[in-house]
């Protein structure tokens, strides 16, 4: 071969690899933008998510890359998440559905107090797949989800010292959606439907004087310094899907499709129900210098009565409800046989 022939077989190499074509081209990689209204430093994003998604690119080849975008970049409001996902401002995303409940009323079963033992969210996280897995949860025909899971119960949290329950009565308290409104109301207290990302300065301005939220949310949202008394009643979780709009789930390279659905499922929501329940337990054994107050035994349970017609209601009132409840009860059942 002559020096010229040489010198033009590698021009042409060059050139080839310059426009993206011939073996010297790799394919970039499909681009999915997830984001979240929660905190870039929030340590369930830097121990469970954020891992989660450098394992699904190398799992995939490299042919899906996610880009990040925490702390509401995309969309700030939590309302909006949803619908952010749908109309293509993100690709992906972790819902807290109470924020547009009707849009998936089957979830507010989460919301119900005094179902779930413990800190709540693992046993909340293991069921909440499981009703996924059943199709008992709607509103997810468009979604391609990676976890169901839940927090750890509410807890009642003020900027003010109280000494008992009783003091509580009349006081105003963030809640997220209607089925929180009623359960805050049932105690004699003052719904104001806010944003978690709201409530430390609701809180320091006087807007409300509490918030039912988890336990293990307080940190995270940089709530705790304005707390000062902790009411521990088990008000209920919050549940999340975690999500890949279907429509773009459904363009990707097939390795990316295989990578996601091998690192999805009971295992991942697991990893979220685990770390709610340590961190939300943790946050009750050490309150630092915060005052819990927990009702007795008597008035646990005159107050798991005062709740029981919530629990009806929700039946009568949310389509399939009664099925919806009597497959938690029966999870909750075989899980708590099991342990």
């Amino acid at each position: 071969m002559s020096h010229r022939t040489i010198l033009g077989a590698l021009s042409a190499i060059a050139v080839a690899a310059a426009l993206g074509t011939g073996p010297a081209a790799a394919a970039d990689p499909f681009v999915v933008k997830i984001g979240s209204f929660t905190p870039p430093r929030s340590t369930f994003l830097l121990e469970i998510t954020i891992p989660w998604l450098r394992k699904i690119e190398q799992d995939s080849g490299n042919t899906i890359k996610f880009q990040e975008y925490w702390g509401g970049q995309l969309i700030r409001a939590p309302a909006k998440q949803f619908e952010g996902m749908m109309n293509g401002i993100q690709d992906a995303a972790q819902i807290l559905p109470s924020y547009t409940q009707a849009l998936f009323p089957q979830f507010s079963v989460f919301s119900l107090p005094f179902i779930f033992r413990g800190a709540g969210a693992a046993e909340g996280a293991f069921a909440a797949w499981k009703l996924h897995e059943q199709g008992l949860l709607g509103g997810l025909d468009r979604v391609y989800v990676t976890a169901v899971y839940t927090n750890d119960n509410s807890g009642l949290h003020f900027n003010r010292e109280i000494k008992s329950i009783d003091e509580i009565k009349g006081l105003k308290v963030r809640v997220a959606g209607p089925e929180e409104a009623e359960v805050v109301q049932t105690l004699g207290l003052v719904p104001v439907a806010l944003g978690t990302p709201q409530v430390p300065e609701s809180l320091n301005r006087g807007v409300i004087q509490g918030a039912l939220v988890g336990w293990s949310a307080i940190n995270q949202f940089r709530i705790t310094p304005l707390v000062k008394t902790h009411v521990d009643i088990p008000l209920g979780v919050r549940s999340f899907f975690q999500g890949i709009n279907k429509s773009v789930f459904d363009k990707l390279p097939e390795k990316g499709k295989q990578a996601i659905a091998k690192n999805s499922g009971l295992e991942l929501s697991m990893q979220y129900g685990r770390f709610y329940e340590n961190d939300g337990g943790r946050m009750r054994k050490d309150p630092k210098d915060r005052t819990i107050v927990t009702p007795s035994r008597a008035e646990m349970d005159a107050l798991h009565a005062k709740f029981k017609p919530q629990h009806d209601k929700w039946v009568k009132e949310t389509p399939n409800g009664a099925k919806v409840m009597k497959a938690l009860q029966d999870i909750l059942a075989g899980l708590r046989g099991s342990t």
